[in-house]
């Protein structure tokens, strides 16, 4: 009996590995010379990668095994978690079309080639180039050899593993993935119920729309059980809770129940569903690696952090660009730090802002310790006509000594970069106590300026401890440090993230990307 089943065991893989055999390398050729990339109507993207890994494999058939081929299905159904779409990997047709080796052809080889070579690109740098949305987006786009990462694991009999570890493992990612499976399940069990708007609604005040507001932060986690009694009432209980939804949505959190929240509360799942998956996108536009040390900006939280070996070190409160004046993302190194900086006016502001007001009054630049400079020389402004300056014929710079008055306040911090953005002190302090701060021109504005310098400096040779470096801000010479450590930074754009506390929070789009990058996610892949 046992010889009769070993022989049934060879028999039945012989005839596994024999369909795959009888596709031919010329098969494989014909139809990648001829470019046949509409197959049954699978539209093929991976155009260059492709027929290259064809070529290196002398046109042999890929697909051998049948665990290959069914651990590549599983995977691609399992795209969703990563908040990808399976339609662009062609899971309709894999599905129904390959029921074992001998359903396979060289057009279904060709298309599961396909389908791991754009599924492992994507998960490992994003289906969309950001450049291609916005200039004001700088990321490297990370590469990896796919090819050969396909051919060692068809030859393993790893195709699970191997996309496996491309799926970013960045802690954002990873929490973010966990709540988009919360969010579906929200979504599966019917939502939230809309609130209707009205009124605001204070502390201790009774109002029939309680119990629906009770209702929808319950679906949330915010409230860890529904009152018995659907009571009208506007309690200490649901007061705390509000409370917490409005900070973890970016909003002044007053407890007051007014427009703002009604709207915020008024967001869909599917909306928030949506969020999610914009910034797992975002994730992986990130770099390899952030660094073992870090200063991260998040434009859409008004927000900088401090990170050393996954620890946060320090975290405070930035203003941003405005709308029409975005601060641009992108990572760089931060080398030097100025105190008491002086302030050369970049062309933007400076023919905006500036030399309107000097046409308008003279005296803004006396005003506003600002000089007009030519090469080393200052510049009467009175023997300037104000009238005929113009962006290509102003020969010009202006720049504000340094001074408390000074714009950039008493201390920036540089990262040499494309666009001229900088960290820095500034001279508006109310600012901060605004809830939406896309105040500036680009640079970053930072709350706690003196408590970056002294963390970047405490172990600097040169001692540049609390004590000196309060000695020498605001005064009228200028110091120059440079870092012991370069330090990365990373300028990113997340309006959904997941808090150290395990708490989803969502920030309003202010630069109006997230349904641009929606729109981009939903249409068919760019070829690879």
């Amino acid at each position: 009996m046992k010889t009769l089943l070993t022989i049934l065991i060879y028999i039945l893989s012989g005839t596994l590995h024999a369909q795959s055999d009888k596709i031919s390398n010329n098969e494989i050729r014909r139809i990648i010379e001829l470019k046949q990339y509409n197959i049954d109507g699978e539209l093929m993207f991976c155009k260059k990668t492709l027929p290259e890994f064809y070529f290196d494999r002398a046109f042999k058939p890929a697909w051998t095994n049948d665990d290959n081929i069914s651990e590549l299905i599983e995977q691609i159904k399992l795209a969703e978690n990563e908040g990808l779409n399976t339609s662009d990997y062609h899971y309709e047709y894999l599905k129904t079309n390959y029921t074992g080796m001998h359903s396979l052809t060289p057009e279904m080889d060709i298309l599961l080639t396909d389908a791991y070579l754009l599924f492992a690109s994507h998960l490992i740098a994003g289906k969309v180039d950001p450049v291609t949305l916005n200039a004001e987006w700088r990321a490297t786009r990370k590469e990896t050899n796919l090819k050969k990462l396909l051919a060692e694991a068809l030859d393993n009999i790893e195709i699970a593993r191997s996309l496996n570890s491309l799926k970013p493992t960045y802690k954002t990612y990873v929490r973010l993935k966990s709540a988009l499976k919360s969010y579906r399940k929200i979504k599966s069990n019917g939502g939230w119920p809309r609130i209707p708007e009205g009124e605001s609604i204070k502390p201790k005040a009774t109002d029939p729309r309680i119990p629906l507001i009770r209702k929808r932060l319950a679906v949330t986690g915010l409230l860890a059980h529904e009152p018995v009694a659907d009571s009208l009432v506007y309690d200490a209980e649901l007061e705390s809770a509000v409370k917490v939804f409005q900070k973890k949505n970016g909003l002044e959190a007053d407890g007051v129940i007014g427009k703002g929240t009604f709207n915020v509360m008024n967001e869909t799942v599917d909306k928030r569903i949506q969020q999610i998956i914009l910034n797992m996108e975002r994730c992986r536009w990130l770099p390899l690696d952030m660094g073992a040390h870090y200063i991260l900006v998040n434009i859409a939280n008004y927000e900088l952090e401090v990170v050393k070996n996954n620890e946060l070190q320090l975290e405070m409160d930035v203003v941003v660009g405005k709308p029409y004046r975005k601060t641009p993302v992108f990572s760089q190194k931060m080398l030097y730090i100025v105190f008491n900086p002086y302030w050369t006016i970049p062309p933007t502001i400076l023919h905006n802002d500036i030399i309107p007001a000097v046409r308008n009054n003279l005296n803004y630049l006396r005003k506003n310790n600002i000089k007009v400079i030519k090469g080393n020389t200052e510049i009467d402004p009175s023997s300037i006509n104000w009238a005929e300056a113009k962006p290509g014929n102003f020969p010009y710079q202006l720049r504000q000594d340094p001074g408390l008055d000074n714009a950039l306040g008493v201390v920036k911090f540089m990262f040499p970069n494309p666009y001229n953005v900088y960290m820095h002190d500034t001279n508006h302090r109310e600012l901060f106590s605004k809830t939406d701060r896309a105040l500036s021109s680009g640079c970053i504005r930072l709350s706690r300026p003196i408590d970056l310098a002294v963390y970047l400096l405490k172990d600097h040779p040169a001692e540049w401890t609390e004590e000196r470096i309060n000695k020498v801000i605001g005064k009228d010479k200028n110091y120059t440090v440079m870092l012991a450590e370069e330090v990365d930074v990373h300028i990113l754009y997340w309006t959904a993230f997941v808090d150290e506390n395990g708490s989803i929070n969502f920030r309003k789009d202010i630069y109006d990307r997230d349904e641009v990058l929606w729109r981009a996610l939903q249409k068919s892949p760019p070829s690879i």
